[in-house]
């Protein structure tokens, strides 16, 4: 890796989840951190100042100017992604973004088609497919231990967890017209996307579900936050390939647990958190946990490449120095924009919905920037 000229990066929102990315790119040796922008001048200043950022701008277009950034990292509310990531890759610039993709499905779509039509790489969000139990999913079935996958159960769930109202966060995340969703966009998209990658992203044909906002919360939080979104989303999704998908994603039920996400094949099954591995030879059930940080040794000291997937801006950069391929998470989220937005439609219609009358009826839900 010696050998290799770091990547030069910006960065486009310095809010809770952009701190973050900035504080990560600024303790990596293979990546130069050039820039960062936000709205807010004293925030952007002092972020900058804190990790020795050498430009800093309240107009992120002055950033998309520089024509020495190759990578830009846009860290925006969900309804300002598809607005800013596009002017990025118009500009010339690889784009790494924050989940969920954006705010609707057609405002996704618009960024997948200017990656195509720009050549330029696109990659979305999902700390979940760097997990150590979804690398292990991914070499079993790779290595064909899981047979034919015909279903798959996206799970995520937390006691009580709704953004603000609960006692962390912002009020913007619990507003669509900031977020466009609630628990689906926020956690669900990253167990939605982690399956479809693992299963192979097969095409969508029909989506049904249900969301609820059910439980109470403090009144004056309420109040405040004009809460507006869902806390609990329901689906299930029939693809071209035959494999279905169910899917329950909670910030808040009256339950303990959930479960875990599992994937099920004709010679195999998966669950993920705690991992396992289960099969049968003749009348002989296999039950199998792993040594998960055993297999993450071998992988950096083996294979020589862990170090690309230790996370989702380790691999971002890494696939832009050509040391791995890219993993498809624009792909992935895209599809997994359309089977959200396919559970919020199938909830207003009252019926299961087709990937078509997702497309025919999104509307865009970006924000002016």
């Amino acid at each position: 890796m010696s050998g290799l000229e770091p990547v030069r990066v910006g960065v486009i929102g310095v809010g809770q989840i952009g701190k973050r990315h900035v504080a990560t790119y600024a303790q990596m040796a293979n990546v130069e951190l050039v820039a960062i922008a936000d709205i807010d001048e004293t925030e952007v200043h002092r972020v900058a100042a804190q990790h020795g950022v050498p430009n800093f701008y309240t107009n992120f277009r002055e950033l998309l100017a520089r024509d020495d950034i190759q990578a830009v990292d846009v860290c925006l509310h969900n309804n300002y992604h598809m607005p800013v990531t596009v002017a990025a890759m118009e500009a010339g610039k690889d784009v790494f973004c924050e989940k969920p993709m954006a705010g609707a499905y057609i405002d996704a779509l618009k960024m997948w088609e200017a990656a195509q039509s720009t050549g330029r790489k696109l990659a979305i969000q999902f700390v979940t497919m760097f997990a150590n139990e979804a690398k292990a999913a991914h070499a079993l079935i790779e290595g064909g231990h899981l047979g034919h996958i015909y279903h798959v159960r996206s799970v995520g769930h937390r006691r009580r967890g709704r953004p603000y109202v609960d006692g962390y966060g912002s009020p913007t995340f619990v507003q669509k017209q900031h977020s466009a969703g609630g628990a689906l966009y926020d956690m669900g998209v990253y167990h939605i996307a982690t399956l479809l990658w693992l299963a192979g992203n097969p095409n969508v044909t029909r989506i049904s579900g249900r969301t609820y906002q059910e439980i109470d919360m403090d009144a004056a939080r309420r109040a405040r936050s004009s809460y507006n979104v869902e806390e609990l989303g329901l689906g299930f999704v029939y693809f071209d390939n035959g494999l279905t998908m169910d899917i329950i994603e909670a910030w808040a039920a009256h339950v303990d647990t959930l479960g875990s996400s599992v994937i099920l094949g004709s010679e195999g099954g998966l669950r993920l958190d705690p991992f396992g591995y289960f099969r049968s030879i003749g009348d002989l059930d296999l039950n199998s946990t792993a040594n998960l940080d055993a297999f993450n040794w071998r992988l950096h000291n083996v294979r020589e490449d862990g170090d690309a997937y230790d996370g989702p801006q380790e691999h971002w950069i890494a696939a832009l120095q050509g040391r791995v391929p890219l993993i498809p998470s624009a792909a992935c989220a895209l599809n997994t924009m359309l089977i959200s937005e396919g559970i919020y439609l199938s909830e207003k219609l009252g019926r299961e919905v087709t990937a078509g009358e997702v497309l025919e009826l999104s509307q865009s839900s970006a924000s002016a920037v």
